[in-house]
């Protein structure tokens, strides 16, 4: 009776280390399959819980790589670039190249980050105003495709809004500098022509030429050169004097980069306080 008592409780002690066992074998699994480091469930077990920035060379601790930024579309399992080394990387994409176009900067994976990816590590460093200013920008680019949204046509102003009605609402007063703006051709408001004698007034290839200058390009602040906006980044170079700009603002990018995004026009999307 003794024997068979010790041996079903040896049975039943390597039945429960054997589940214990897969549990932690599977969670181990699940947490690599979403890139998350398991180390940083219980990191003061480790004798040393340290691991190299394959960016700045630096050893880190473990919570360093915690944060899991791998999508299903992400090729890489694990991380290892920082936290600091990433939150640069989002940081220099944003405030540089003026684009929300971010990506995994992971060897060889190369992955577009989404809003919220972008957004949480942009909160690494807890400022509020550069997360209230991706949030802004964010939201600019995407008033920028609704079919209503139309930019004021002084070149001063550079105000944006939505024009209710659309295309039956032809004639926009900017509610910034009161400048009456054409929705259908883009221009300022052509006083004494309605849009269809606007259109006879005009040359018809002109006006399609004019227009898709209008809405693709704008004159170099530094020369007279057209230049054509062919991506999200609002950071321009001129082909023909080298000038940097703004594209939204036409702030000198010189200017911008050396004292900051206050040196932008206080109505553009870009523009943060001197602090």
């Amino acid at each position: 009776m003794f024997l068979k008592s010790h041996a079903f409780n040896v049975f039943l002690c390597t039945l429960i280390f054997c589940i214990i066992h897969y549990d932690i074998s599977q969670n181990r699994n699940i947490l690599d399959q979403y890139g998350v480091e398991y180390f940083c469930i219980a990191t003061k077990h480790i004798p040393n819980p340290q691991k190299l920035c394959l960016v700045c060379y630096d050893e880190k601790h473990f919570t360093e790589f915690c944060f899991s930024i791998a999508k299903s579309e992400c090729h890489h399992l694990n991380r290892t670039i920082c936290n600091s080394c990433l939150f640069h990387h989002v940081e220099q994409a944003f405030q540089i190249t003026f684009t929300d176009d971010v990506y995994c900067p992971e060897l060889d994976c190369d992955v577009k980050f989404d809003y919220n990816t972008v957004r949480t590590i942009l909160s690494f460093n807890r400022d509020k105003k550069l997360v209230e200013r991706y949030d802004r920008f964010v939201l600019h680019r995407q008033l920028e495709q609704m079919d209503e949204f139309i930019w004021c046509s002084n070149k001063l102003c550079n105000v944006g809004q939505l024009n209710e009605g659309g295309i039956l609402n032809n004639i926009v007063t900017c509610f910034q500098c009161q400048q009456k703006t054409c929705f259908r051709h883009r221009v300022e408001w052509h006083q004494g022509l309605t849009c269809e004698e606007y259109d006879q007034f005009i040359d018809f290839d002109y006006e399609c030429s004019r227009r898709w200058i209008v809405e693709h390009s704008k004159k170099c602040p530094n020369c007279p050169y057209q230049i054509e906006k062919n991506d999200g980044c609002d950071h321009m170079t001129c082909i023909k004097c080298r000038h940097e700009f703004c594209w939204a603002c036409l702030a000198d990018f010189q200017l911008i980069r050396r004292y900051g995004n206050h040196r932008h026009d206080q109505t553009c999307r870009h523009y943060a306080p001197n602090e």
